[in-house]
């Protein structure tokens, strides 16, 4: 539709999928069915195949100017044959050529739930080149214990820095980490609405708290 043609008035459409596009055909949105999940394309290519492709979710995806995945909102559910369920819903905004970087996400299994915002480093090597690498020291003649190491070098800069949620125990709690992703500060009402803050260092050990005699 050129820009001076009258849009196109519906009163419902209904689609198993529906992709919005640029000018030239490229997919800029897509919202999509259980049936219809989109891959996770990057520099035009499924960088995961398979990804999420057996999971029972529906939901919006979101596509920068190259046509890269960078984003999206998912969610689902599926009961089980004992009648127990599992819940999901997620909001992730990603950083350019990487995995998301802010998160909003809900999981709730038969009950059991948790959800809260989290925000994460990710480093400047983009996704799809971490992705062959890994798959190259995978096929590669290296031992197992090389591997792993190889691997973890690999994955160096992906730490999360801060969470805010509910936790399946009912506390809720602000957690802030280093670089590393070391937690360092706790902040917590637990289940039985008493408040406490925390200051650890980088192995975990608390190093002064609030109440300090608690």
């Amino acid at each position: 539709m050129s820009q001076n043609e009258e849009p196109k008035k519906f009163n419902k459409i209904e689609a198993e999928q529906l992709n919005i596009v640029d000018k030239n055909g490229k997919v800029k949105l897509s919202l999509f069915n259980q049936d219809h999940i989109p891959p996770a394309i990057m520099d035009g290519v499924d960088i995961l195949p398979g990804h999420r492709q057996n999971d029972p979710i529906s939901g919006l995806m979101f596509y920068n100017s190259e046509g890269d995945e960078c984003g999206g909102l998912i969610y689902g559910n599926e009961i089980k044959e004992d009648g127990s369920y599992e819940a999901v819903a997620s909001l992730t905004l990603d950083q350019y050529k990487q995995d998301q970087v802010v998160q909003m996400s809900y999981v709730d299994n038969n009950g059991e739930r948790n959800y809260g915002f989290s925000v994460y480093d990710r480093p400047e090597q983009g996704l799809k080149e971490t992705i062959e690498k890994q798959e190259e020291i995978k096929n590669s003649n290296l031992s197992d214990e090389e591997k792993e190491q190889a691997i973890n070098q690999l994955f160096e800069g992906n730490v999360p820095r801060a969470q805010m949620g509910k936790s399946k125990k009912g506390d809720v709690s602000v957690k802030l980490m280093d670089s590393k992703g070391n937690q360092r500060i706790r902040m917590v009402v637990d289940e039985h609405d008493i408040p406490k803050i925390e200051f650890l260092d980088e192995d975990g050990n608390v190093t002064y708290k609030l109440p300090p005699n608690e």
